[in-house]
């Protein structure tokens, strides 16, 4: 449901104006107005207030500890023992009386203290990073070089060359031996089996006509930092290993060091990022308050029911030098009134919808008690099996346990968890009604089959046509062979006009508490219409008798409905309603995404089955069990899809209305 809300003003001395707006962020239940852009004669007395250079200065402040503080909380891990909500409150208030010198000096020891750590660290990584990609050479050319001796006048080249291009070498060493007048040796090896290494020893003197000769022919030549290019292969291989291996023993202490630092600030700079972001957040809001001689003024919005406790509190901690009164807002200002919801645990999850488009507008009825009824009830429809429910169950609880254990406040995850659960219990209700657990499992344990494979029904609901009995089980395959299915398309397609009918009925409230005749008249129209389409298709199914009597009746109501909406709605209103029946028939692919679900189900224990016993049997589970895996994933997206889509595309189009303000109090962020 959506909360009422109340308009409400807030007038004080403006000496105590930083205390209020302290002591209202606080609160956090106050949607601020910008009253700057309001206009009458109630608002023409009334300065808008500015931010003097003192301000202006202490913002730019505020801002510059902000990005400082959370430079080092970036580059610091949490600390392993999770710290609770209220030492970061505790550290918070602690803020609260301390001035910015105070602020700035604590955020420069931090900063002092971590600075020369994290500069080392990032330097030990980026060389422990630069030295990884020379390991592969360390192990392929080192044996070899290590056997390499040479001498200030004399200087080497390492290469390494693919296996099936090893007679190469007695190329470039016939081309080593001419450009250096054999003043040169090349010694080789084959280091694995795709592999051969060569280090060319020659001359000093010659070394630009060997870099050059190598360069002509594409020669593979393995390049070592700059540092090291002018050292002898086996002086630098060796000075690379011994460094590869120093680093991380410094690395680890450097990280152990930053961990002692995060175990004693940690929780300081979380509560400061926070208070920063919180002090920021007031100063840009002062431009949207009045001021007028001596006073300040604060409108804005806020739950009703929180009104009597702000005017208790502000007279208390102000002594009556504050108030805040309820104002009677205009038709224009009840247009912008931001929209809150607070809906019962069993619905709030559904508020995940609200993710995809806005809150409805305020003064309109809250759908999402419709969600709550249909989302998890078109998905059951669907995906009915006892042994899928369980498998979401199973799910739902991994999800909420690995969120816990990594104190993940996910939003989004928390609602799909809590939504992916509810339509769990829905989906084992359906089940059970099918009597389905990993498709038709029970039915072969039960022997509940004829000859044919279809369900013997074991509690008798009625008969067809052709004398069959029919009931519970309802099972699915079975019905459609037998052309049976009848009945699941009737309940699929009541379902669908109880859904589009709610949806129809809140447009026809809103109308009616609005006053808007011919938007009730439209409403009423598609709802009659509707209404009119689903009799007469009963009359024509089951109601054979009282055919002749009410299917006229109730195609006269179809039709004066069609009437009704074209006086709402005009042309388009007509229109549109004949126009439902195309999306009261669009429940009916819910039948046939159930049905494929069943069939995959029942493919998998059939071809499970066909593997036999002994040692094949666990092949046999293996398969069909992949095979389940696969129709849980698609059983799941799917209905929730076509859920969703129903919901918002055949549901809220008849009737819902964004809101134009979403409410968002002026309250402590956190920093986030």
């Amino acid at each position: 449901m959506l909360l009422t809300m109340s308009k409400v003003e807030i007038v004080g001395v403006k000496t105590l104006f930083f205390q209020v707006l302290e002591t209202l962020q606080d609160l956090g239940t106050l949607h601020l107005e910008d009253i700057t852009k309001k206009r009458g004669p109630r608002y023409a007395d009334l300065i808008p207030m500015e931010m003097d250079p003192a301000l202006e200065e202490e913002r730019n402040l505020l801002q510059n500890l902000a990005m400082r503080n959370n430079a080092i909380l970036s580059e610091l891990a949490p600390p392993k023992e999770r710290i609770s909500s209220a030492v970061i409150d505790e550290k918070y208030g602690s803020f609260q009386g301390r001035t910015l010198a105070d602020i700035s000096a604590m955020v420069e020891e931090e900063e002092s203290a971590t600075r020369e750590l994290i500069s080392y660290k990032n330097e030990l990584e980026v060389e422990m990073s630069r030295l990884s990609k020379y390991e592969p050479i360390i192990k392929k050319v080192y044996p070899l070089a290590s056997k390499v001796t040479t001498t200030e006048q004399y200087t080497s080249v390492a290469l390494l060359i693919e296996e099936r291009y090893k007679q190469v070498l007695d190329y470039i060493e016939q081309e080593l031996e001419r450009i250096t007048s054999g003043q040169c040796d090349v010694f080789s090896a084959r280091v694995d089996e795709n592999t051969h290494a060569a280090i060319l020893v020659f001359h000093k003197r010659y070394s630009e006509q060997v870099h050059n000769f190598l360069a002509a022919e594409n020669v593979n030549q393995v390049r070592l930092p700059t540092e090291l290019a002018d050292k002898p292969y086996d002086e630098a291989l060796q000075e690379i290993e011994t460094r590869y291996k120093e680093i991380p023993p410094k690395l680890k202490k450097v990280k152990e060091d930053l961990e002692d630092i995060s175990n004693k600030w940690y929780a300081t700079l979380v509560a400061l990022k926070g208070y920063l972001a919180d002090r920021v957040e007031s100063l840009n809001a002062i431009p949207k308050f009045g001021q007028s001689g001596h006073v300040f003024v604060i409108t804005g919005w806020m739950p009703s029911d929180k009104v009597e406790e702000t005017r208790k509190l502000l007279e208390e901690k102000y002594e009556g030098k504050v108030e805040i009164t309820e104002e009677m807002p205009t038709h224009a200002e009840m247009e912008e009134a931001p929209s809150a919801m607070h809906n019962p645990a069993a619905v709030k999850p559904f508020e995940f919808i609200y993710l995809l488009i806005k809150p409805p507008k305020y003064g309109h009825l809250d759908p999402t008690f419709l969600v709550a009824i249909f989302f998890p009830l078109l998905f059951g429809f669907m995906l009915g099996d006892m042994g899928y429910a369980l498998v979401i169950f199973g799910a739902v609880w991994l999800m909420k346990r690995i969120m816990k254990k990594r104190e993940s406040k996910s939003v989004f995850m928390t609602l799909f968890a809590n939504v992916l659960f509810i339509s769990g219990i829905s989906s084992f209700i359906f089940g059970l009604l099918y009597f389905e657990f990993f498709g038709d499992l029970l039915f072969r344990l039960f022997g509940w089959k004829d000859a044919a494979g279809h369900a013997e029904v074991q509690w008798i609901w009625g008969y067809t046509s052709n004398g069959k009995p029919w009931g519970w089980p309802l099972e699915r395959i079975a019905q459609a062979n037998e052309n049976l299915f009848g009945l699941l398309l009737v309940i699929v397609i009541c379902i669908g006009a109880l859904h589009m009918g709610a949806a129809l009925t809140i447009g026809l409230i809103d109308g009616i508490r609005h006053h808007d005749r011919k938007h009730a008249f439209e409403k009423a129209g598609y709802l009659m219409f509707i209404l009119g389409l689903v009799f007469v298709g009963l009359g024509m199914w089951a109601f054979k008798d009282a055919k002749s009597v009410l299917m006229p009746l109730w195609a006269v109501m179809a039709v004066v409905g069609i009437g009704f909406a074209g006086y709402g709605g005009g042309f388009g209103g007509g229109l549109e309603a004949a126009l439902t029946f195309g999306n009261l028939l669009s429940y009916a692919r819910l039948y046939g995404i159930g049905l494929a679900s069943v069939i995959l189900a029942e493919v998998a224990n059939e071809l499970g089955a066909e593997f036999g016993g002994g040692f094949m049997i666990i092949l046999g589970v293996i398969v069909a069990g992949a095979l389940h895996t696969l129709n849980i994933a698609l059983g799941i997206l799917s209905p929730s899809i076509q859920s969703l889509r129903l919901n918002l595309v055949e549901s809220f189009t008849k009737f819902y209305q964004e809101a134009d303000v979403v409410y968002k109090p002026f309250k402590r962020s956190g920093g986030e």
